[in-house]
């Protein structure tokens, strides 16, 4: 799945939590020509992320699921574009703060397992995900019924699956 985003963190503000956060260690691999690679450790559960530092954009790459985010500032706006899959969308551990700036739902996927290239909402995309699981489940005996909250990611259906209203995550500390 393919999403962009607008989010409300600048880009050194995310910057500055990459080099300096206490959630995990931060290693600068190399400076060369205006790029800056770190790797960013949990020394807890022993995972990394690689991120590349350009003067307008940056690009995270988890070690784990290989899932993509570039952050990127295009006319004075921040905009994040992730490439993994749907139930990894913000998940993960070693990702500096990004704040959806509109509610996540109305973002348009432009590009997923389920629909190709043609543009559909997260909220629709959330839905046919969890139709497709569901007829999973019931054309191939599977023991789990209904839609269990695992189906989902966390931030986008814990915080942004009620439409009526948006909830700010508190900033990491």
């Amino acid at each position: 799945m393919r999403i962009k985003f607008e989010i409300k963190e600048k880009l050194s503000e995310i910057i500055e939590e990459i080099m300096h956060s206490p959630h995990w260690i931060t290693y600068v691999k190399e400076e060369l020509n205006g790029r800056t690679t770190v790797v960013i450790r949990d020394q807890e559960f022993g995972s990394e992320a690689t991120i590349e530092i350009y003067a307008t954009e940056i690009s995270i790459k988890t070690a784990w699921s290989n899932y993509d985010y570039r952050i990127s500032v295009v006319q004075g706006i921040v905009w994040c574009e992730y490439n993994g899959a749907y139930r990894g969308l913000l998940e993960q551990v070693l990702l500096p703060t990004l704040t959806p700036k509109e509610n996540l739902l109305d973002s348009q996927v432009t590009e997923s397992s389920l629909y190709g290239r043609e543009h559909k909402t997260l909220k629709e995309y959330a839905e046919a995900n969890a139709k497709l699981k569901q007829f999973r489940r019931d054309n191939f005996n599977e023991d789990r019924s209904g839609v269990a909250p695992f189906d989902h990611p966390r931030r986008v259906y814990d915080e942004f699956i009620k439409e009526d209203y948006l909830i700010i995550t508190p900033k990491k500390k």
